[in-house]
């Protein structure tokens, strides 16, 4: 449901701030690398067992943050707790992430459902157009589908206009995508939410 992490200010972690890194584990660039690879486990580890998705990217970005701070000049004495303090800063941001998209998608389930289907089963539909998110959108798909949907009507009208300004293309032309995607959500739907015996 959610996808990798985005940073916001792109940094790209250097050889050289690779091994800047490196050297803050060990004097020795044998055992720098053996801790650096047990950390990075650990850290999988850690965000499988916190439920974030992408556990292995999540762990590169915690390393590569703090390779970041190291290149900035900004002092640690212990990588292997700095860097699980940042492991612990991505989780919480990740959990945010997660309870915004999934108010997100039960808005979507209420709003769409209810118009066709009656009241809504807010948890039951929610699942159902989970599950149809991962089937038939591609991770991209539901990412613009999510972004085009979320706020209120004057944020979306704002967001709107900057994502367009983004893919270099109109307002209308985003428009038709969002149905597009909308029109293949509903298929998938549709087929979900009838009930048992009754053909479309």
């Amino acid at each position: 449901m959610s996808s990798p992490p985005e940073r916001r200010n792109p940094w790209a972690l250097s050889g050289e701030a690779f091994e800047r890194l490196l050297a803050a584990f060990a004097p020795s660039r044998e055992e720098a690398a053996l801790r650096y690879e047990s950390l990075r486990l650990r850290l999988v580890r850690y965000f499988t067992w916190e439920r974030c998705p992408f556990p292995e990217e999540r762990a590169d970005e915690a390393l590569n943050r703090a390779a970041r701070r190291l290149e900035e000049g900004e002092p640690v004495h212990n990588i292997e707790q700095y860097t699980a303090g940042v492991a612990r800063l991505l989780a919480k941001e990740s959990v945010t992430v997660q309870i915004r998209q999934q108010r997100a998608y039960n808005a979507w389930a209420i709003t769409r459902t209810s118009e066709r289907y009656g009241a809504p089963d807010t948890e039951f539909e929610a699942n159902c157009l989970e599950e149809c998110l991962r089937e038939v959108l591609t991770p991209d798909e539901r990412d613009f589908l999510l972004e085009y949907y979320q706020g209120d009507r004057q944020v979306r009208i704002q967001s709107r206009q900057r994502m367009a300004e983004r893919l270099g293309i109109g307002l209308n032309a985003l428009r038709n995508r969002a149905l597009r995607l909308r029109e293949k959500l509903d298929v998938c739907l549709r087929d979900r939410l009838r009930p048992p015996g009754r053909e479309s």
